[in-house]
């Protein structure tokens, strides 16, 4: 007896599982059909922890296929997977399949207070914060929109302090009985932002937005006025076998990163309009109208799911993700939970093998520091204001 079942459409990337309970370790077939014509076929044998755990064989029949380029036009089609000569659960399904043939839109003409704002979500990040807030400013951004979710070691009062100065917004952020916190804020930001703001980036505070073709941001996205979102390629840094923080900026401390096309490279976070945010997302929001692509102008989905979007060789921005950082904050970062998980649930605290997975630091990468006394100047400037 076959059993299986579709599980989701990302991109281009169709995924689900097939098991053969009659012969639990065989692998079966699968093949997809779009309005009836045969566009891909392949044997479920991908592994997942899931199926395993739910006694489908040894976890070992899940499946991702990839739909051709040509087909993603961004009109409905049926979607059928089939195993055996059967549809899978879940199948046929009337699919709106993305439009991966990029178009620009007009230029936007209303004229708004802000070019470029940052949305985040930040709980106790007082030994950061002013140095990731004054790197910022250094390289363009006009504006923070701050939700605060439940800071208990002095996060709060600095951001409330700065919030007087008109470029910072402090949104306390409680975290609500089962509701994860981060999407509902970047949803809040969106609403705040849209009408003010032209772009704005979603990004975490161990994130730093990095111009490698100039040290002006708006430079940059000047070119791309014509997109709804513009992707940023993840650059992860790992530990440099630092096991306690030490003294130093966050840029100087940790220098070494995972070469460009690592795994743990394969990730993107966005600047959009906010106008046209219809759904957030955590690494790329689903928009009303326009295209989301890469520098290259490469739309989104076209590799695949559109959260593990690749640009292999970035020449005008990239996300220098400081994941790790030492062993000690780790550990503290660790113990704070995730917030992208409701409190209390199994995914809450991030297990100590992402420490590990992510501690990658093949390459010498210290582009960042040209900005260095930039920044130290403007956390100067920052701490006079916050008194």
């Amino acid at each position: 007896m076959i059993y299986g079942h579709f599980d989701r459409l990302g991109g281009r990337h169709v995924a689900g599982w097939v098991w053969d309970q009659d012969q639990p370790l065989r692998r079966v077939a699968v093949r997809i059909l779009l309005d009836g014509v045969e566009l891909a076929t392949d044997i479920a044998d991908q592994y997942r922890p899931d199926l395993e755990d739910a006694g489908i064989g040894d976890g070992s029949h899940a499946f991702t296929l990839v739909l051709p380029p040509h087909v993603m036009d961004g009109k409905s089609h049926q979607l059928r997977v089939e195993a055996e000569g059967m549809p899978l659960l879940g199948t046929p399904v009337e699919v709106l399949l993305p439009n991966l043939r990029y178009e620009p839109l007009p230029p936007p003409d209303a004229l708004v207070p802000i070019n470029l704002a940052i949305c985040a979500i930040a709980k106790d990040e007082g030994p950061y914060l002013l140095e990731w807030l004054a790197y910022h400013r250094v390289i363009g951004v006009d504006h923070f929109l701050i939700c605060d979710n439940d800071s208990s070691d002095g996060t709060s009062q600095i951001l409330a302090r700065l919030a007087r100065q008109g470029w910072l917004e402090h949104v306390p952020w409680p975290t609500r009985p089962g509701r994860t916190p981060q999407e509902p804020a970047y949803q809040e930001g969106v609403r705040r932002l849209s009408g003010r703001a032209r772009w704005v980036a979603f990004i975490d505070l161990d994130e730093f937005i990095l111009p490698l073709g100039s040290d002006d941001i708006h430079t940059v996205l000047a070119d791309y006025q014509g997109v709804g979102g513009l992707m940023l390629p993840w650059r992860v840094f790992g530990s440099g076998g630092r096991r306690e923080a030490g003294d130093g900026l966050v840029m100087e401390r940790f220098t070494q990163r995972a070469q460009g096309a690592h795994p743990v490279n394969c990730s993107v976070k966005t600047i959009a309009r906010p106008n046209l945010v219809a759904r957030v997302g955590v690494h790329t929001p689903g928009l009303s109208q326009g295209f989301l692509v890469d520098e290259n102008f490469t739309v989104a989905g076209t590799h695949g799911d559109p959260d593990r979007h690749v640009v292999l060789q970035p020449k005008r921005l990239v996300l220098n993700h400081y994941f790790c950082k030492s062993w000690q904050e780790w550990e503290r970062k660790r113990d704070r939970g995730i917030a992208t998980a409701l409190p209390g649930s199994p995914t809450h605290i991030r297990p100590d093998s992402h420490f590990y997975s992510h501690d990658v630091n093949e390459v010498e990468d210290r582009a960042i520091l040209r900005f260095r006394d930039r920044v130290r100047a403007e956390m100067q400037n920052l701490s006079q204001l916050i008194g």
